[in-house]
């Protein structure tokens, strides 16, 4: 068997989609590869788990990158299981896996832990700005429900007095100013990290600030969390 006849690794180039790049420009695309999807996965996993927020979901990417891991596994079902080059692309596999369900996880961690916060939250988004996916939304309003069934049996029967106003006394918040470890990805001037205090980012370096003052900046792709 040719080396040709080896499936690409995850990290190929090869392109296996062509998204718009201006929405508003149809004739102007940017191809998007398997290397670069990826990159924006890990990306978004570091950020998952260094941020004390919930951030966007990127279901669209995920559901790439699972769709190429099916595609490579399917290729590889006839190559010589002994074969080096094998179980080095398979390894490659495990570590993709890996990154995508420890990203799960770490989002459904948050649900359940800020879960009232974070549909408090959502439901002052517009469709465009939403950070649950359609799934994560419908696991976060069942767990909710059923968490407040369950105190309601078991503690608040029992204490007359009490208010379901106390409700939002018991919501879990993120702490927000907790600080974080950031790297510009490009130049961002005049960051504002007190009263009085700006600082400006230079692209490629790196800063401890607290998470709130550089959130929009996340979500804007011009700072990354490591």
């Amino acid at each position: 068997m040719s080396e040709d006849d080896y499936p690409a690794k995850p990290t190929s180039d090869d392109a296996f989609l062509n998204r718009t790049a201006d929405e508003d420009d149809d004739d102007e695309g940017e191809e998007i590869t398997a290397q670069k999807v990826l990159e924006f996965l890990e990306t978004a996993w570091t950020n998952e788990m260094c941020a004390p927020d919930i951030l966007q979901h990127q279901s669209d990417m995920l559901e790439l990158m699972m769709g190429q891991v099916a595609h490579m596994e399917e290729n590889m079902k006839d190559l010589d299981k002994n074969d080096f080059r094998f179980v080095v692309h398979q390894m490659e596999l495990e570590r993709i896996r890996y990154v995508m369900a420890s990203y799960l996880r770490c989002r459904l961690q948050k649900i359940e832990m800020y879960t009232k916060h974070i549909l408090n939250e959502e439901s002052t988004r517009s469709t465009e700005e939403k950070r649950l996916s359609p799934e994560e939304t419908k696991f976060a309003h069942e767990y909710y429900e059923n968490t407040e069934e369950c105190f309601q049996q078991v503690a608040l029967q029992y204490m007359p007095n009490t208010q379901r106003s106390e409700a939002d006394q018991r919501i879990v918040r993120p702490n927000l100013m907790s600080h974080v470890f950031v790297k510009a990805n490009v130049s961002v001037p005049a960051v504002v990290v007190g009263v009085d205090d700006e600082v400006d980012l230079a692209a490629g370096s790196q800063h401890i600030i607290p998470y709130q003052l550089i959130a929009d900046l996340i979500q804007k792709h011009q700072v990354q969390l490591i």
